[in-house]
């Protein structure tokens, strides 16, 4: 009797975590695109924190980047969304090294704008975003040139956010 209780146990319990995998599956499924290098990035232990106006390291793609309250930034480009009151902002440079399709991809809900030139941000190719996946909110897909590129982040409702930078597949 208790052998066939501790495995009923082991059953529910393992019922309730595929259970709960196949409910976030279809809000992560249903991007776009694939966001599954961006899900296991931001789910990674170590991943490496940065503060507002750091660069990413060559061959980093993915970090955890800590923002300031929107009040006491100035971005190097003027975003192209007004900052909402209590949220935060910060930015991040990259270097691109061969042009094509880049994605940015965020663990939350947030404004992203991109610039190259250091004076205007660049229209998306595309963009997709689905609440109920819990690792990523966001990714937004930008035609990049070799080069240095600036990534803003703005309207976050947090002063941390998961943010990363991937050639689209």
């Amino acid at each position: 009797m208790i052998i066939s209780r501790a495995v009923l146990a082991a059953g529910l319990v393992a019922l309730s975590v595929n259970t709960a995998r196949a409910e976030d599956a279809p809000a992560c499924a249903s991007f776009a695109w694939s966001v599954a290098r961006e899900r296991a990035a931001f789910g990674a232990p170590g991943l490496p924190a940065l503060a507002s106006g750091s660069a990413l390291s060559g061959g980093v793609s993915a970090v955890q980047l800590a923002l300031k309250p929107a009040a006491e930034i100035v971005l190097p480009v003027p975003s192209e969304k007004e900052a909402k009151p209590d949220t935060f902002a910060g930015f991040v440079t990259a270097t691109v090294p061969a042009a094509g399709t880049y994605q940015v991809t965020l663990s939350n809900e947030a404004w992203i704008d991109v610039s190259q030139d250091g004076r205007s941000t660049l229209k998306p190719a595309a963009h997709s975003g689905k609440s109920g996946c819990p690792e990523v909110r966001k990714s937004v897909r930008f035609a990049l040139d070799v080069g240095t590129v600036t990534i803003e982040i703005t309207r976050a409702s947090s002063p941390l956010i998961k943010l990363d930078l991937l050639r689209a597949e």
